[in-house]
């Protein structure tokens, strides 16, 4: 006997296959004091809020820190080859004793705050925004921000042999924000920097996009 009714097939629907998101960068374990790091862990700021992630945190080039610490070697050596050259035997032993006392204590505090400077003025990348963290003196902050939605240039410099050779840079960030241009300075890798800032320009406009449509 032929079927009076036969349900219809159910059509399976078609799945979209799945596209892996591009990984902005890669996680990798580096030293406390290094310039470039990548999705640091155990790091936050103070104006950071609870579900944004920090991308890239960057400093200033190592070797941007060759001056100062040739002036500190130049300043520790200077009170022993003084000995050699210049007789100070008019001065009492005690004051010669307060003298280089003094004079290493200064050098220390030089070096010291110059080694503050360099490791407190950061400039950080997160999924929402970029921050550029600034310590003129030891006891002055300077933060400027601004949303990533709100950049509109990218632009990099590298010029000299120095930067062409160690790979480090100026990265000129154009904003539409109340601070008009945010400098990343002589940071490791401004050219993978750039990227990293475009990719997530693009995806900030992507996500509005879809917003908008949904």
């Amino acid at each position: 006997m032929p079927d009076i009714y036969v349900a219809p097939k159910k059509e399976k629907p078609i799945q979209e296959p799945k596209v892996k998101k591009e990984k902005l960068v890669e996680k990798k374990k580096t030293s406390p004091l290094a310039a470039f790091v990548s999705k640091p862990t155990g790091f936050h700021f103070e104006t950071q809020e609870k579900k944004e992630k920090i991308i890239l945190l960057l400093r200033r080039h190592l070797v941007t820190n060759v001056s100062w610490l040739v002036m500190t070697l130049v300043a520790a050596l200077l009170p022993l080859v003084t000995v050699g050259f210049i007789s100070l035997s008019f001065i009492p032993g005690r004051y010669r004793l307060i003298i280089t006392l003094v004079w290493y204590l200064l050098t220390f505090a030089f070096a010291f705050e110059k080694f503050l400077t360099w490791f407190f003025d950061v400039n950080i990348i997160t999924d929402e925004r970029i921050v550029d963290i600034d310590f003129p003196t030891i006891l002055y902050k300077d933060i400027s921000e601004t949303k990533i939605d709100q950049i509109q240039d990218v632009s990099i410099k590298v010029g000299g042999f120095i930067r062409s050779l160690f790979n480090f840079g100026d990265v000129l960030i154009q904003t539409a924000g109340t601070v008009p241009e945010i400098r990343f300075d002589a940071v490791p890798n401004p050219e993978q920097v750039s990227r990293i800032l475009n990719k997530l320009i693009l995806e900030e406009e992507k996500e509005k996009l879809e917003g908008r449509v949904r």
